[in-house]
């Protein structure tokens, strides 16, 4: 094999090289900008399935509200507090942190 065919060849290689770079270069912005759509595409499908989800729940309680007055008594009491006239209503309050009685002012435990 002479010189000049390997240089023919390597220089063939460097050219077509180059090309498949630069041709890279010129879609890769491209085929980036589709991934980042189509990954913007199933976030605001789930977006949209929440929403669809929220407003049948919506849709359900106001159907509930129109027609059940148990439920409407129900809302009532529990979300506006509201009770019937001659009612005694009692709020029981959950203690946020309990007291330890077996410790002391040391933390030791106390017999």
């Amino acid at each position: 094999m002479s010189v000049w065919v390997l240089i023919y060849r390597v220089s063939a290689a460097l050219i077509i090289a180059v090309f498949l770079i630069w041709a890279g270069s010129l879609f890769w912005p491209r085929f980036q900008q589709a991934h980042d759509l189509s990954a913007r595409q199933l976030e605001l499908e789930e977006e949209i399935r929440r929403d669809e989800e929220v407003l049948r729940h919506l849709r359900l309680k106001q159907q509930r509200l129109l027609n059940d007055p148990r439920f409407v008594e129900k809302i009532a009491r529990e979300e506006l507090g509201l009770a019937k006239p001659g009612e005694t209503v009692f709020k029981f309050v959950d203690e946020t942190a309990p007291s330890n009685t077996r410790t002391g002012a040391a933390g030791r435990i106390r017999p």
